[in-house]
């Protein structure tokens, strides 16, 4: 009974420990769109329990679903909010499914249990790793969650109320499903292809990943003459997967439409993107007004800086949020035919700035969240219900307190030394064929790959932040650790044989 106890204690030390961020602030960290999230879930049940169902969240947009509350003159209405039910504009690219989740935590107990939840599947998948690799000591164990939690983002993006950490746990499950060969247990091997169904369902570039990771291990097991039968499975499901995550995306906009009346809105990210990269400024002045383009409207900008001119509310800086509602839409719609007629009058050089930006976004990874930067901000996150807002600004996070530029140098030297260690490995361990070297090396190649597609969807395709990459970087520490462990195993296994 005291063994059953202490090891219940154990695990729950170390699940909580992965949550520490959430705790020494008094609050789970919020980013802008976490509100996008809740208010979606909150908004529908709000609608299909016929009013019935509502939280301190309905009150920002319950006038707009009242008899009289939509805007009168729908196309030309200006909204300070992505968000506008008054002219039945809903955003794309921030999922339902999420957002119930995150909405449900919040009703059952002000987002606890979605911290914990990802506090207690990271556990798992370390737990999981650790074994495979035959290091499931409770010493090692305990030793690796302390190191993930004190020095990487892991613990960051535990507390953080967004989808972000999902991408890192699908990458960590397809890994482990990768050198699986009948080690999982059926639950554990059902739990990880769940979790991956779980992740692409919570946001688009997850699908991509996912897609990028299994196409990735048929070219891994076509090169290295490995049986595809083994791998078979994982490819066929991961390819399931990314299916299932596309017909999502289409079943949530084929759902908006028809109870609003509207498509919903994808955010105009690839005009901003190559407008702020020069090419697409360059083809809206050679070729609007002729080309027809909402985009030939900002033609006269001599430069353009993707944040600003999606999310400021800044005239000449600008434009998305400032844009009525049929130029938003219109945005919106011609999005990707602006973004292909760009590639085609500028293939190399609009190429090479997508690679640019990836680069950019790879090297990137430094957290920038945790501080909330309110003071001298009376109307600092008035968008939050008056009790979540109190907390907020009561936080450490609201005071500004978090240390950002110190943890950002630990998480820098952390990854740095993980990379040394990495290479270290593979100029020594890895040529010796010793049993666990070939999983390792398989998990590198598949790792990089997925942080540069990351990268590229993240600093590409959108703006270079540090977000996109701090979300999936613990990764290498946890990969390096694993090396250099398997590696001192090899060595005294050397040593007692000679």
């Amino acid at each position: 009974m005291g063994g059953t106890f202490q090891r219940l204690l154990f695990h729950l030390v170390c699940m909580l420990a992965l949550a520490w961020p959430a705790f020494l602030n008094g609050q789970p960290f919020y980013f802008p769109d976490t509100t996008a999230y809740i208010r979606a879930a909150d908004s529908a049940a709000y609608i299909f329990s016929d009013h019935r169902i509502s939280t301190e969240w309905t009150e920002r947009y319950r006038h707009s679903l009242d008899p009289g509350g939509k805007a009168a003159d729908a196309g030309r209405h200006v909204s300070p909010n992505v968000n506008d039910l008054g002219t039945e504009s809903v955003m794309a690219g921030r999922s339902p499914y999420f957002g119930a989740l995150l909405w449900l935590s919040y009703v059952l107990s002000r987002f606890w249990l979605f911290v914990l939840a990802q506090a207690m599947v990271a556990y798992a998948l370390i737990r999981i790793t650790l074994r495979l690799f035959g290091l499931a000591r409770p010493a090692i164990v305990a030793a690796s969650v302390a190191g993930l939690a004190l020095f990487t983002s892991l613990p960051f993006f535990v507390s953080l109320l967004m989808p972000d950490l999902l991408a890192a746990f699908a990458i960590l499950a397809f890994l482990l499903l990768a050198i699986d060969r009948q080690r999982l247990r059926k639950g554990e091997r059902r739990a990880l292809y769940g979790l991956m169904l779980v992740s692409a369902l919570a946001h688009i570039t997850h699908i991509f990943i996912i897609a990028a990771l299994a196409l990735s291990l048929f070219a891994w097991a076509s090169f290295r003459g490995l049986r595809r039968s083994r791998l078979a499975p994982l490819v066929g499901f991961s390819s399931l997967v990314a299916l299932a995550g596309i017909a999502s995306v289409m079943v949530t906009g084929a759902v908006v439409e028809r109870t609003f009346g509207r498509a919903p809105l994808l955010v105009p990210l690839l005009t901003a993107r190559f407008l702020g990269d020069g090419t697409g400024l360059d083809y809206l002045r050679r070729h609007c007004p002729e080309a027809g383009f909402a985009a030939c409207a900002y033609r006269d900008r001599k430069q353009v800086i993707v944040g600003e001119f999606l999310w400021s509310l800044e005239p000449g800086k600008g434009a998305y949020m400032i844009a009525d509602t049929s130029t938003r839409r219109a945005l919106s719609v011609e999005d990707s035919r602006f973004a292909l007629a760009v590639l085609a009058a500028y293939p190399v050089e609009q190429g090479g700035r997508i690679l640019r930006n990836g680069w950019r976004q790879m090297l990137r990874f430094d957290i920038d969240l945790w501080n909330y930067k309110c003071a001298g901000k009376p109307q600092c996150w008035s968008s939050l219900p008056p009790a979540e807002r109190a907390a907020l600004l009561a936080s450490p996070g609201g005071r500004d307190l978090w240390p950002q530029e110190a943890i950002a140098v630990i998480h820098y030297t952390v990854v740095a030394g993980a990379l040394v260690l990495l290479l270290a490995w593979a100029a020594t361990d890895a040529r010796t064929g010793h049993e666990g070297v070939e999983d390792i090396a398989l998990w590198l190649a598949l790792l990089l790959i997925a942080m540069a597609v990351n990268a590229l969807l993240g600093g590409g395709v959108s703006d270079p932040q540090p977000r996109y990459q701090a979300r999936v970087t613990w990764l290498l520490p946890l990969l390096a650790l694993i090396a250099a462990l398997v590696w001192r195993r090899h060595r005294n296994e050397d040593a007692a044989a000679g």
